[in-house]
């Protein structure tokens, strides 16, 4: 191809074509009028070719090309939309809603996890706030004398309770005045003495423990203390002397079994203390000696 043709632009080559046409035509009919009206055609074609692609490579006319091709753009997709089918629009709203829940769940289970962890670590807290006060109780005299302090009031408020004010172990029912129904039967007269014992031996026990408490020592009086409340709780199953028929609907039924549940557990797990108790102070000794 020569190298002007190739140089050529687009709009140069349209007029050429034409030119070309013009000239065919005029050779085709063999007139000269209608050749010389053929070359101006071709000549006046090619001028308005050039200043027509003149025209394009104006920057307003470029801009306003960009804007037809972006409403043209619009408008189709607008067109498009609107001939979809229901089951496309409702798979796009599906995956629409689809991504938001994913979301959502990647958000939860992000709060979830910290949720765990601040847990986790509030509790590894909590564990050593426990074992550095567990720690102290036993561990330290001044926790053990702590201890033995609380033993002795809660012994003395149970022993003036259960001997002076027993009848307020109640129902009560207001209906414009108060009124007082005893959960407690006669029988509790048979027990009474039994658990004053060994509420007194507690009290005693833990005042000597206050003013010594070497581990051989501590360990006799707790299986002895332990002893008598396996006592007392065990003479407390058996006489047991509870009237739950006071309450508007008879519990006797529903409360029985619970109170005698709770009271079996109690004996088991006096019991397995006493026994581990005992255990420790045999290996004890017999390293002592």
């Amino acid at each position: 191809m020569p190298k002007d043709e190739k140089e050529k632009s687009p709009v140069e080559s349209f007029g050429d074509m034409v030119k070309e046409f013009g000239e065919t035509v005029s050779k085709i009919f063999n007139d000269p009028e209608l050749k010389k009206k053929s070359k101006e055609f071709a000549k006046s074609a090619e001028d308005s070719a050039k200043a027509f692609g003149k025209r394009f490579k104006d920057e307003g006319v470029k801009e306003k090309f960009e804007d037809f091709k972006k409403a043209a753009r619009g408008f189709g997709n607008s067109v498009s939309d609107y001939f979809k089918s229901d089951k496309e629009r409702e798979e796009e709203t599906h995956d629409v809603e689809y991504e938001w829940e994913k979301k959502l769940d990647e958000k939860m289970k992000k709060f979830g996890e910290r949720a765990e962890e601040a847990g986790k670590k509030f509790d590894r807290k909590m564990k050593k706030v426990g074992d550095k006060v567990d720690s102290y109780f036993k561990d330290t005299r001044g926790g053990r004398i702590t201890g033995y302090s609380f033993a002795i009031m809660w012994s003395v408020i149970f022993f003036v309770l259960f001997n002076f004010y027993q009848s307020y172990i109640a129902y009560y029912h207001y209906d414009g005045i108060w009124h007082r129904y005893p959960l407690l039967t006669e029988s509790f007269s048979q027990w009474l003495p039994i658990v004053s014992v060994a509420l007194a031996a507690s009290m005693i026990g833990n005042i000597l423990l206050i003013i010594y408490d070497g581990y051989f020592f501590r360990r006799i009086i707790r299986i002895i203390l332990n002893l008598f409340g396996i006592s007392a709780v065990i003479s407390l199953l058996i006489i047991f002397p509870f009237d739950f028929t006071v309450f508007p609907r008879d519990l006797t039924g529903i409360l029985n079994p619970i109170v005698i549940v709770v009271l079996i557990l109690i004996i088991m797990g006096m019991v397995i203390d006493t026994m581990v108790r005992a255990i420790k102070l045999i290996f004890y000794t017999g390293r002592s000696y």
